[in-house]
């Protein structure tokens, strides 16, 4: 049933745009989901000669096509997501201009992988967690809430908080990750972003941006931010000049509500916000390369006054993940593995 929806609003994005007023014909050879690696035939017509000359800009790019009535767009390499097709044609010196819109869906099923809890750890229950990374046995944590907001140092294993700055009750406080002794930190609809020494939690500088602020990691070229919807944005971390963005997709559709994030080893993971499902995203095109189900990873004795999973930081020595949630009072060491079942 899900297959058939996707298929009729892949069908209305192709074909739900005619202009009136042009004399040539655009029509698709598709009329389901467009999926990445899919040609798609476009073919141009007037019912009398062929157009001297027809580009296609899809993505800032632009093909061109000759004496031909059939224009054959190759997906291989574009990015997810809804497109705007713009169409010229180009006879005896005069141009046509058609709209066409296109939304390609990942050719990729997610692969299911399973965890495996390794340890547990007392967490502060009072954190509403919101970034979590990993180094050298500690980790860095920022919890949110107005009024409540906090940067903090944490012991692993004690859950022990071994530093922590209050963050101005204006702000809400959202994901954090680290560049060599730099803590980066976002705020949640204030548009204002602030950076840490890491090692002494002194205000560096302040910075700012257009969406809201949700997740944060780094791939070590650009800061990868996430803002509730299916978009990662990509920063220059020395100006937080936006680089460019993707958008989010499976086979099925866009996955939206990207959360707290970590960079893995050339992957983006990310919360889903409001469930238990995390998501291994590759950041080169979009695609969701895997899903986690987490369900079941907060045992019921310590879910009373709990909010949602929240909190991913990976640990390079071993590979092991460590994540917890809102408000809650365990952190959790994980493997993930193939789920063969």
């Amino acid at each position: 049933m899900k297959k058939f929806f996707y298929f009729f609003i892949a069908f209305l994005f192709l074909f739900g745009c005619s202009q009136k007023g042009k004399k040539y014909s655009v029509t698709s050879s598709y009329k389901g989901a467009v999926y990445s690696g899919d040609s798609v035939i476009f073919t141009i017509s007037s019912g009398k000669k062929c157009a001297d000359s027809i580009q296609f800009v899809i993505d800032g790019k632009t093909m061109s096509f000759y004496q031909t009535d059939k224009c054959v767009i190759q997906t291989e390499g574009m990015q997810m997501g809804d497109k705007t097709i713009t169409i010229k044609v180009f006879t005896d010196g005069k141009k046509d201009v058609y709209l066409r819109s296109m939304r390609l869906l990942s050719d990729l099923v997610p692969a299911k992988l399973k965890y495996e809890v390794v340890a547990s750890f007392p967490h502060d229950s009072e954190a509403y967690t919101q970034g979590l990374q990993y180094e050298n046995g500690k980790l860095y944590e920022t919890a949110g809430m107005y009024g409540e907001s906090s940067l903090r140092y944490v012991d692993l294993k004690s859950g022990k908080v071994e530093r922590s700055v209050a963050i101005d009750s204006m702000y809400f406080a959202e994901g954090m990750t680290l560049i060599g002794d730099t803590l980066y930190m976002f705020t949640w609809r204030e548009h204002t972003g602030f950076k840490y020494d890491k090692n002494t939690f002194k205000r560096l500088d302040v910075f700012s941006y257009a969406t809201e602020g949700w997740g944060m990691c780094y791939d070590g070229t650009y800061l990868i931010v996430s803002d509730g919807s299916e978009f990662l944005y990509f920063y220059e971390p020395g100006t937080f000049k936006l680089h460019h963005k993707i958008s989010v997709f499976t086979n099925l559709g866009a996955v939206s509500s990207l959360n707290e994030l970590e960079f893995v080893e050339g992957f983006v993971y990310a919360n889903i916000y409001q469930t238990d499902k995390i998501v291994k995203i590759n950041p080169s095109n979009g695609k969701v390369a895997a899903e986690i189900d987490m369900t079941g990873l907060l045992p019921e004795q310590y879910r009373q006054d709990v909010d949602v999973l929240n909190g991913i930081a990976w640990n390079p020595t071993n590979d092991h993940f460590y994540v917890t949630g809102k408000w809650w009072p365990r952190l959790f060491e994980v493997v993930f593995s193939l789920d063969t079942k």
